[in-house]
């Protein structure tokens, strides 16, 4: 058997490298310092791309010994009028009030990109799955009650599919339920397949 590829996780997100340990895949995390706002007249399922792509070469730039995993997630809400908006990290309860005044009896689309970079064979790939998250129909109170409890300032949407949040929802339709949280493990198993790479071998072969 070939020795595996050294790989790592261009991110400083708890959460994703918490989903990879899951399922038994334990990969070093290095936070890459990139810019991520959004640039004029960008569409969402761009700006996840780009931004997922930007964080696994800012990583690959100083480990050409290794595949780097780059991952990002937009999160997108249409109002009444028919206007998307992004919804970012809220960072204060004040913002994230307003996200989930938004969400509330609202569909809410979570594109979460997916980027490998091999520094290796000088080689890249770029891939983003879509989840569709229905939200209950939230009164004001439930809404500060969840947010003084779960404080989810640093999560775009305001919550936490991981925690309480899940109960905020009516339905999800997914292929995979780690995409809403991340990390789209099913997605990354097919991209590293196309370079005859098998994720679930390098696993049971630990």
């Amino acid at each position: 058997m070939m020795k595996p590829p050294k790989i790592i996780l261009a991110s400083s997100s708890s959460y994703r490298r918490a989903q990879l340990k899951n399922i038994g895949f334990d990969v070093p995390g290095i936070s890459p310092a990139i810019d991520e706002a959004a640039q004029p007249g960008e569409l969402p399922h761009s700006l996840a791309c780009r931004l997922s792509l930007e964080k696994a070469r800012t990583v690959a730039s100083n480990s050409p010994d290794a595949i780097v995993i780059g991952s990002d997630q937009v999160a997108t809400v249409t109002d009444q009028q028919g206007h998307e908006h992004i919804l970012g990290k809220p960072g204060t309860l004040e913002r994230a009030t307003s996200q989930l005044r938004m969400c509330s009896g609202n569909t809410v689309r979570f594109i979460t990109a997916l980027s490998l970079v091999d520094g290796i064979d000088n080689r890249q790939q770029t891939a983003a799955e879509d989840v569709l998250v229905t939200f209950k129909t939230l009164t004001d109170d439930t809404i500060e009650r969840y947010l003084r409890k779960e404080q989810p300032y640093d999560c775009a949407g305001s919550f936490k599919a991981e925690g309480t949040g899940i109960l905020l929802f009516d339905r999800i339709e997914s292929r995979d339920p780690n995409t809403l949280i991340g990390m789209p493990v099913m997605l990354l198993r097919d991209m590293l397949a196309k370079w005859q790479i098998d994720l679930l071998d390098i696993i049971l072969s630990q």
